[in-house]
């Protein structure tokens, strides 16, 4: 896609060490509207819960603390389907950055949101390959939509008791 290469050619490559957790239950995804904070990479967005690594900690960890802090939701309830590496950008501070991209099937479809995000809904595929409720900062954001799509085909195909 020539708009991927146009941001890795005049964004600033920033080293922010962190995590895309994608969370799905009963065929839905969950996307939060992100607050409009200046901290907050990509403010005002609907997105999926992200943040960074904490000095020594690990993708994973960091993936589980994060869905905790943002959603309320606890390990036990989460079941890791899928891991990749990903790259993001923020359009209005110029930047690109790598992260690790996880999948979670969750049996809680309750959220607690904290500070950094105002809003939260259960949106369809549909809705996210649209892209009209859903903020693709993802570089080479259709393959990763792609991704996404083999996942909950792949949960549709198995009873929700084998999660």
């Amino acid at each position: 896609m020539a708009d991927d290469n146009r941001i890795k050619e005049h964004y600033k490559f920033v080293d922010r060490p962190g995590v895309v957790a994608i969370l799905i239950n009963s065929g839905k995804v969950l996307l939060l509207k992100r607050r409009n904070i200046p901290f907050i990479t990509n403010p005002g967005i609907w997105f999926f819960v992200t943040g960074g690594l904490k000095k020594g900690e690990r993708p994973i960890d960091a993936a589980y603390r994060e869905l905790n802090e943002e959603t309320g939701i606890e390990r036990r309830h989460l079941k890791k389907l899928s891991e990749f590496n990903v790259e993001l950008f923020d359009k209005k501070k110029g930047w690109y950055w790598k992260n690790r991209c996880f999948i979670f099937y969750s049996d809680k479809k309750e959220v607690k949101l904290n500070i950094e995000n105002t809003k939260y809904r259960w949106a369809s595929f549909n809705e996210i390959e649209e892209g009209s409720t859903f903020s693709n900062i993802f570089i080479k954001g259709d393959h990763i939509i792609r991704l996404i799509k083999g996942v909950i085909d792949g949960i549709e195909k198995k009873t929700q008791q084998d999660f």
